[in-house]
Parts: C-alpha cells; structure tokens; sequence
C-alpha cells in the first residue's frame, strides 16, 4: 500500500450506449423457459441487473473513451491539447494493434499527449490512476488523462443449450458497454487528494476467467467471454475486503469516515458482502449495476459520474474505490473529494 497525496482527480466524464437491453430480452434470446426451464428474472435475482447498455454495429471502445475523455476534461476545464499523458485503460480495445490510446488520441485531438495502453481487466482504471499518480508525483507529466472505454457485449457466449451451460458463460449475460474517464493533476491545496493506493494479485487463479482469444496462445478463435462466478466472489471476500480494510486504515480513517464507495459492478450480492466484512453501511455503496451491468474497466468511473449526478460526491468526501478483476487481482484507492 502507497502513501499518495501527490495528486488528485480533477476532472470526470463518462459515456453509455443509448441502446437498453433487459435482462428479460437476454433470458428470451438465450431461451431461459424454453430451453433451460428458469423461470423469468433469473438473470436479475442472481446478479441484481435490471438493464444494461449495449453498443451499435460499428462502434468501437475508441468511440466511447473519446467521448468520455471530453467530458472529463470539459469538467476540469482543460482542453484535449493541454493533456501530457493519455493512457487508455480497459479490458477491450479496437485492435490488437495499434494501442487503442493512438486512436483515442486522434478522436479526442490530444496531439501532444504521451499516450500507452494500460490493461488488468477491469482493474485497468484503478492501476492507470496508480501510474498516473506516480508520474505526477516525479514530476513526469502535470495534466494526465485516463480512459476505459469498453465494449464487451461482443464477448457474450450465447449458445447456452443446457443449465450447466450457466457455470461458464452466466458472467458473460451480465457485461454492458459503456466508458468512463479521468483528468489527474497535482494536488492544488483546497484538500482534494488521492490518499492510499493498493494492489493485490493472486496469479495461480487466472484460469477462473478469461477471453481465450487475440493472443498468441489462441489466434483465430471468436472472443467469448467465460468465468467461474461462484470461485470468482469467494476469491472477491478473500482478496478484496482485507486490501479494502488495510486501505481505510492506511488512509488514518476508520469505517464509519468512509463517505461513499465506489466498487466495481460485478454482483450486488458480492458488494454487500464485501461492505459488510469492512465494517462500512450497504447504503454508503454506488450501485449502477442494476441499470448498466458490468461495464468491465468503466464501471469505477461510470459509477463516480452517477454518485455526483446524484448528489452522493460532495466536495470533502472520502472516498474509496474497490476493485477486482479476473487474474486475480485486488485494487484499493482512496480519495478526498
């Protein structure tokens, strides 16, 4: 665990598909009744996913982490030209080369940026605002920028034609589209900072979820999306709560100074759980997963955007931003709003 206070978040903006998809559309197109004998609201009482977003022919995670990146830098009153450092940060991406950061950065019009791929599933996000945080902190860049844009709804297995079809291919029936991005600056004096930053991996799990394509290991083989979900949040309590309690604590806060916690969408019922081993109220968690699904890498800042829409992201708010991703990997980042 790092100590941060170098810099903070100074900007935030995100981007989802206009196009809903329920989840009782994906339990007909799938054949929940007819073909598995579920009845109707499986998908929601599992996962607690009402809706989520899906993309149109044609448009790329480029697209989404573009728009999200404008907004953001929009919200801290900068523009695309003034950004030294744009990493895109995501568990998708347009090509397997270029990096989908070059492509960003031509959307966008960041034409002087240093710009990387940055990529740990959906912890992508939290380890590019470590990175960021650590080359502010050396002095390395002033005006960063970090985009997830994801579209994983390509990802999603549906040739599911028997119950036990479900252990491997439910998680993917959860994933949406959507983007979410971050402008990071030196810290200014008016209080706002990143706190503490963590990391945690436990490697031997990696097989627990994968894309087993667009590597060398499997070339030619259709990106599908496949994960132990029941192994998956086991790991989640194991690995998660005590990186997130030894964040709170490294911060020189207790549970109850915890203002608000924006984890990753994978599972309501995980969230609580996770909540509950760290000593913090259900009720100070941004939930967006019932309207957006998971979102992969986007779903932290897609889910910071909605907390202050809402009137949850106050200025002074202490913050702490929990995720885990297939690998399997742990992220703790805490922060005064």
């Amino acid at each position: 665990m790092a100590r941060g206070g170098a810099s903070y978040i100074a900007g935030i903006g995100s981007c989802l598909p206009e196009r809903v998809v329920t989840s009782r559309e994906i339990e007909e197109r799938v054949g929940f009744r007819e073909k598995l004998g579920l009845p109707r609201g499986t998908i929601e009482r599992l996962s607690g996913i009402r809706e989520r977003r899906h993309v149109e022919p044609g448009v790329g995670p480029s697209d989404l982490a573009a728009q999200a990146g404008r907004e953001a830098l929009k919200d801290a009153g900068l523009t695309p030209d003034e950004v030294e450092v744009l990493i895109f940060a995501a568990c998708s991406h347009d090509l397997m080369e270029p990096a989908t950061a070059n492509i960003v950065q031509e959307k966008l019009g960041a034409v002087n940026a240093e710009v990387f791929d940055l990529k740990n599933a959906c912890n992508s996000f939290l380890n590019a605002l470590d990175v960021l945080d650590a080359f502010i902190a050396s002095k390395r860049c002033r005006i960063g920028l970090v985009v997830s844009g994801e579209v994983i709804s390509c990802y999603i297995d549906w040739a599911v034609t028997q119950k036990k079809d479900l252990e491997r291919k439910f998680s993917g029936l959860t994933l949406g589209d959507g983007a979410g991005a971050a402008v990071v600056r030196p810290v200014n004096g008016d209080g706002r900072s990143i706190v503490s930053i963590g990391f945690s991996s436990r490697g031997s799990e990696w097989r627990l979820a994968v894309v087993e394509a667009g590597g060398s290991l499997k070339t030619g083989e259709k990106m599908l999306f496949y994960s132990d979900s029941e192994k998956l949040m086991g790991l989640a309590l194991e690995e998660v709560s005590p990186l997130l309690s030894h964040a709170i604590a490294e911060s020189g806060w207790t549970p109850d100074d915890v203002d608000l916690i924006i984890p990753h969408q994978a599972s309501v019922d995980i969230i609580r759980k996770i909540a509950e081993r760290i000593g913090v109220p259900f009720e100070r968690c941004m939930i967006t997963i019932d309207r957006y699904g998971n979102t992969g890498a986007a779903s932290i800042p897609i889910a910071l955007c909605e907390a202050r829409r809402e009137g949850r992201l106050k200025p002074g708010s202490k913050v702490l931003l929990a995720g885990g991703a297939s690998g399997f990997s742990a992220g703790a980042i805490t922060l005064v709003w």
